[in-house]
């Protein structure tokens, strides 16, 4: 649940208009070995954050959550 909340947050910061330098920086503050990803599309801005997560101690696979907010202004 932990990645929802990065996700929205990080899309609400840049559709509000937030560089995506700070933005990139809560990421970093807020979790270790965290990926994501921008997409600037007509209306919204989506981010995809991933993070591997180990089970067990043996097996890592990533988990990944995408969440999207309309641009400001619209």
């Amino acid at each position: 649940m932990s990645l929802v909340g990065l996700a929205a947050e990080s899309a609400r910061a840049l559709a509000r208009g937030e560089d995506l330098a700070i933005v990139d920086d809560l990421l970093a503050e807020r979790s270790e070995n965290l990926k994501s990803e921008v997409q600037y599309l007509e209306l919204s801005v989506c981010v995809s954050v991933s993070q591997s997560v180990r089970i067990i101690g043996l097996l890592d696979f990533p988990v990944t959550e995408r969440q999207c907010a309309r641009k400001s202004g619209l």
